[in-house]
């Protein structure tokens, strides 16, 4: 879901009209106005649970070139309330222009905020034109019933009804209409960009999308030359450039306002965990030996504080690792783990490559063991402790049929680029550590099918 600040919120007209002042004379107003409309659009999804319940969320608020803010969120609704059928989408999101006789507020709703363009043939010179297409792909085709595509993505309903808007001295029909939710159009009357998706593909996108980062800008550092002097001057173009970051006034004015640009519920916890006698000390360089010595970290960490914790707890001792968190919070001044009296995180281990050895089998195991009171537990596998973590996970069945391989990749899929993907794939073959490579490449070739991978795969089975 996105929303777009769009034409100037009435609120702000209102205000602002009568002492004869544009909006972009106050970007703080912009800014507050906004903020208000965003956490009340928060709570209509999230505590009101307009579209039903909502598991969790995330969100993002970003600024346009022209300096107005939007907002990116990302919802996750109930099972119960997940809309599997066309039907149920259709419910929730529009994709058509209303009738103007039986629905008129909602009528120019839609054709103030949710029209695209005009673009395409009826006007070339629109700025989402790039090589003389719609960069958005507008104007879509008519779609007499909505469908989800194979990637997840819903192609919504446009039916050929007869129902236009004329925008900028253009006719415009359901091809150009951006999907909208009809209840929170009519309340906020801001563009409000509804899309559904229920695929790892789609939902991958839009993480990557949510978390994109700043807009930048190159600013160019021009001599002044009036004319007047004959000498050939020396221009370093390349130190003139400056790659900037581009803050706009309302960014600025969210910025002093001390307003969040991003967040989540429920947060996620990075969790760190070491190898025996090995975690991070943090110093400062003019300290003495011994004073470093005597530091609590040196033995003590959030990981070796878990094991005490679950001598101490019982309830502690069905919990993972990675589930220790949802029911207990670190105290880092006392270092001590102390059980949760509220709230919910949700807590993920770091990630490690194989290439680390031990660690990475510490990880591996770290995902299965319950409760244990030290390493030599985290060893231990049917009362017999083990040399190695990596032979617990033999013992476990991790990786005698090369399923911590399978792991890797499938792990590393949700971050990695194609080319690190093929590259960590041909790196694992020619390693020698995969007992079966062809097995492996059954099981993950979905995610890396590549002409190029599959050449390498040939190269690497041929010099086995």
């Amino acid at each position: 879901m996105e929303k777009r600040t769009g034409q100037t919120q009435p609120e702000i007209q209102r205000l602002l009209g009568s002492v004869h002042l544009k909006a972009s004379d106050r970007p703080d107003i912009i800014s507050r106005v906004f903020k208000m409309k965003f956490d009340e659009l928060l709570s209509d999804l999230t505590k009101k649970s307009l579209l039903g319940k909502v598991l969790a969320y995330m969100y993002t608020i970003e600024f346009q070139k022209r300096g107005l803010p939007h907002a990116h969120i990302l919802i996750f609704l109930h099972p119960s309330n997940k809309y599997p059928t066309p039907s149920d989408i259709d419910r929730i999101i529009s994709a058509e222009i209303p009738d103007q006789d039986t629905s008129e507020e909602l009528y120019n709703l839609v054709k103030t905020h949710m029209i695209h363009g005009p673009c395409g043939f009826a006007n070339r010179s629109s700025p989402c034109m790039k090589d003389g297409k719609c960069s958005k792909y507008f104007p879509k085709q008519f779609q007499p019933e909505i469908i989800v595509d194979q990637d997840g993505f819903p192609v919504y309903r446009r039916r050929d009804n007869g129902h236009t808007v004329l925008k900028n001295g253009i006719q415009v029909d359901n091809r150009n209409v951006v999907p909208y939710n009809a209840k929170l159009l009519t309340k906020y009357q801001a563009h409000i960009n509804m899309e559904w998706c229920n695929q790892s593909t789609s939902i991958k996108y839009l993480f990557k999308y949510i978390n994109k980062g700043y807009d930048r800008i190159t600013a160019a550092i021009v001599p002044n030359d009036d004319g007047t002097s004959n000498q050939p001057q020396n221009i370093d173009e390349i130190k003139q450039y400056i790659d900037c970051r581009y803050v706009s006034p309302s960014e600025a004015s969210w910025r002093i306002f001390s307003f969040p640009i991003h967040g989540r519920k429920p947060a996620v916890e990075r969790l760190y965990f070491h190898s025996e006698g090995q975690n991070s000390v943090y110093y400062p360089d003019f300290d003495r030996i011994n004073t470093v010595l005597e530091k609590p970290s040196v033995t003590e960490s959030m990981f070796t504080s878990w094991f005490e914790a679950n001598c101490k707890y019982p309830e502690a001792q069905n919990l993972t690792y990675s589930k220790f968190v949802s029911k207990f919070v670190y105290v880092k001044k006392k270092r001590e783990w102390k059980p949760r009296q509220k709230g919910y995180i949700i807590g993920r281990l770091i990630w490690v490559p194989p290439t680390t050895g031990e660690l990475y089998y510490l990880r591996l195991m770290l995902t299965h063991v319950k409760g244990p009171h030290s390493y030599n537990d985290i060893k231990t596998v049917n009362n017999v402790k083990y040399d190695t973590f990596r032979d617990a996970c033999f013992a476990m069945g991790f990786i005698s049929d090369d399923r911590e391989f399978i792991a890797a990749i499938k792990e590393a899929n949700h971050w990695g680029s194609g080319q690190y993907l093929r590259l960590l794939f041909v790196h694992m073959l020619l390693s020698g550590n995969i007992n079966r490579p062809r097995h492996v490449w059954s099981k993950t070739c979905h995610l890396l099918a590549d002409g190029k991978l599959y050449a390498q795969q040939r190269i690497a089975n041929n010099r086995g």
